[in-house]
């Protein structure tokens, strides 16, 4: 029965993951049909014009957009997902517990920031953006809330709770 109830929560997570995938790719392509010149699909819309928001100095970090980033993070969640999903009966995939959760809370800290960038620093909002911070929210939450205390032990915070 926790075998099966583990089984979902991986689907969901590959699922989001995917939807995710998809996303970015896409956010991928209006970065670069932003960088150029050309308009995204959101920029009659008030106040959501995707445009603005990919051509700000937050679409990069480092020089690399994040909307590769994004791809990079669904990739590694789907891949953890589906690498325990499969191979759950493996010792190593104990550590894809670990893992999980770990990048989900990475992604979900630099969606945070992305998102409070758009709010007050952009001043604009892009909604293929939203969509890609909403499902790494999710998968997320999915991880830590099958992964949590498998996370918190190995971390050491297991003290009597």
């Amino acid at each position: 029965m926790e075998s099966e109830k583990e089984d979902r929560t991986l689907a969901i997570i590959m699922i989001l993951s995917i939807i995710g995938l998809i996303d970015s790719i896409y956010l991928s392509y209006l970065h670069s049909l932003v960088s150029s010149g050309g308009g995204c699909p959101t920029e009659n819309l008030p106040g959501l014009d995707c445009g603005v928001v990919l051509a700000s100095d937050q679409a990069k970090l480092l020089g690399i957009p994040v909307a590769w980033l994004g791809i990079l993070g669904f990739v590694g969640l789907f891949g953890l997902s589906l690498d325990r999903f499969l191979n759950m009966d493996l010792e190593r995939t104990y550590y894809n517990t670990i893992l999980l959760p770990i990048t989900g809370i990475i992604g979900t800290i630099f969606g945070t920031y992305l998102t409070y960038a758009e709010a007050f620093i952009i001043h604009e909002w892009c909604p293929f953006c939203l969509i890609a911070f909403g499902l790494t929210l999710g998968a997320t939450f999915f991880a830590l809330k099958e992964y949590g205390v498998s996370l918190k032990e190995f971390l050491g915070g297991n003290d009597g709770i």
